[in-house]
């Protein structure tokens, strides 16, 4: 037997896997961490990567900095040393605005943002938080169509600064300054664009991807700062100047720790999102079952381990599975008719247990299995392993993966081993 611990709320719990079943434990390598952070970052703005320094950029204007980072100690020390380069340039606090980027897969993100907000304007800067069904501006359409309308202060602004952590995203590939911006500066009906256009596909990150890419393909004279951390939230390093060329910089370092290779797809994958945070409820658990689902061998069975001891965490995602339950159809026509982002989330989340047999090792109560068509709640993960072997047999490869938000699962194989 070999034991297997995955995050699990604010501790862990184990799974205890025959040898001759466990496949793989798909994990993030360790890196190096950086002695201190605010060099780190210092260094990155004034060694900035395809773009003039920030100095040359800004020269008397007033700076709208769209932040998308959602750690207050991290977003609070990039604007002081923000606040602290354009001092020397003869700039005010009060000469910067400070743009809360919208997260669309957080479900507390309101109160996360005010949180920051609070924080940040300590710092005499002005600060606002971004809300995409409020006015936004017309900037351009990308080569595919999507019509971009961004937050008017930002589009506005001469002088344009986006810092952003650069960290995997089961829904994005990565989350990085263009998500910061096509995502969390846009217009619901851009956001609903990006989306939208990839609702069916079994791989929507990479698609989704490219559509942000293409976004911020359109902005121009955007300086960005970029901060690479591991799992503990220490920072590994940064990166700052152009928006794209400094991003690729960082997503080496990405794929260096979190992308693995996976040699076969498993019959049964337990997949944690990471713990607390992120696994207070099912809206922000459901996403890691993106990666589950790559690497997963035809309709094998998914455990995803989640405490969600708040339940299904955000009201218009529950309603929608209430509502439709395991008619993808009808969701789907409600979605084109009206766009929101907990119904699109509660579309990937029904898909998933269309495409997959899903459980769940979970605190939620034994009525959820009721409301989620296919779904099987357990209270410990051997539970669930006895299960999965029992209807995959002895031989089903098993995969486990501890921190299913944090990896980029590439497979390489090309057919389904028998």
């Amino acid at each position: 037997m070999v034991d297997v611990w995955l995050p699990y709320g604010r501790t862990e719990i184990c799974v205890r896997v025959p040898t001759e079943n466990l496949h793989s434990v798909l994990n993030i390598k360790e890196s190096k961490c950086v002695e201190n952070p605010a060099d780190e970052i210092r260094r990155a703005i004034r060694n900035p990567i395809g773009s003039e320094e920030l100095a040359s950029i800004v020269k008397g204007d007033r700076v709208a900095l769209a932040l998308n980072i959602s750690d207050i100690i991290m977003a609070k020390l990039v604007v002081s040393l923000i606040i602290e380069e354009i001092a020397k340039l003869g700039l005010k606090n009060s000469d910067v605005t400070v743009i809360l980027a919208f997260d669309p897969f957080r479900s507390k993100r309101d109160l996360l943002a005010n949180q920051i907000k609070n924080e940040v304007s300590s710092l005499g800067v002005n600060v606002v938080i971004h809300n995409p069904l409020a006015e936004s501006v017309y900037v351009d359409d990308t080569e595919s169509g999507i019509k971009i309308h961004l937050n008017k202060i930002f589009a506005e602004s001469k002088i344009k600064i986006v810092s952003s952590v650069i960290e995997p995203s089961p829904y994005t590939v990565y989350n990085w300054g263009g998500s910061g911006v096509a995502l969390g500066l846009s217009g619901m009906k851009t956001i609903e664009e990006i989306l939208m256009s990839n609702l069916n596909l079994s791989n929507q990150a990479d698609s989704i991807h490219e559509s942000i890419t293409e976004v911020s393909r359109r902005m121009s004279s955007v300086f960005s700062i970029s901060i690479i951390r591991d799992l503990r939230g220490k920072v590994i390093g940064a990166l700052a100047g152009s928006l794209e060329k400094s991003f690729y910089e960082g997503a080496k370092i990405i794929d260096a720790t979190c992308k693995v290779q996976v040699e076969k797809k498993a019959d049964v994958v337990f997949i944690s999102p990471g713990g607390s945070p992120l696994d207070a409820n099912i809206f922000d658990s459901c996403g890691c079952l993106e990666n589950a689902l790559k690497i997963l061998r035809g309709r094998g069975m998914i455990t995803l381990v989640a405490e969600c001891f708040e339940g299904y965490g955000d009201m218009e995602f529950y309603e929608a599975i209430s509502r439709f339950r395991n008619d993808l159809s009808s969701i789907e026509k409600s979605l084109r008719r009206k766009f929101s982002i907990g119904v699109f989330l509660a579309y990937r989340f029904l898909k998933a247990l269309k495409e997959a047999n899903v459980s769940m090792v979970s605190v939620i109560p034994d009525y959820y299995a009721s409301e989620l068509p296919g779904l099987k709640i357990f209270r410990t993960a051997n539970e669930a392993l006895n299960y999965a072997l029992k209807e995959y047999g002895r031989k089903a490869r098993v995969s486990i993966i501890p921190y299913g938000n944090h990896i980029i699962p590439a497979v390489k194989e090309t057919e389904e081993y028998s």
